[in-house]
């Protein structure tokens, strides 16, 4: 039986969903802020796009990384792709509870706790792992 480590650990990994979870809440409501409201990729009949449905697929991609290959690189980019799309779907938390609201429940006071509470949960596993040397 062999004691194979793994290419990065687990620590770096969560550290790394963890920093690119935040810099996509950060970007995202930046961005929001600065462009007007309703501005995306919207189709044929009016159908519009939100950066939640990016977030799932980012977040696909980067599971499917983390599944399929063991390698340092392929790893490493998972970990950013889910980060990346887990902060683009909490970003709009307040939209998908308070969608008759339109961008007011983009913005509503609930979403901010749940996007702080995500972050802990987060920076807490990185902590956990951390201490496992894992």
């Amino acid at each position: 039986m062999t004691n194979d480590k793994p290419a990065v650990s687990v620590a770096n990994i969560t550290a790394i969903i963890l920093i690119w979870y935040c810099i996509a809440i950060i970007a995202s409501r930046m961005m929001t802020m600065v462009i007007s409201p309703g501005v995306g990729i919207t189709m044929e009949h009016g159908y519009h796009f939100h950066h939640v449905l990016y977030g799932l697929v980012l977040m696909a991609v980067g599971g499917f990384f983390g599944l399929y290959w063991s390698d340092k690189l392929p790893i490493l980019a998972g970990s950013w792709f889910m980060g990346l799309g887990l902060g683009l779907a909490v970003d709009e938390v307040g939209l998908v509870l308070f969608a008759s609201e339109a961008i007011d429940g983009y913005f509503a006071l609930v979403s901010y706790p749940i996007m702080i509470l995500v972050a802990q949960a987060l920076f807490i596993a990185y902590l956990a792992a951390r201490k496992q040397n894992r």
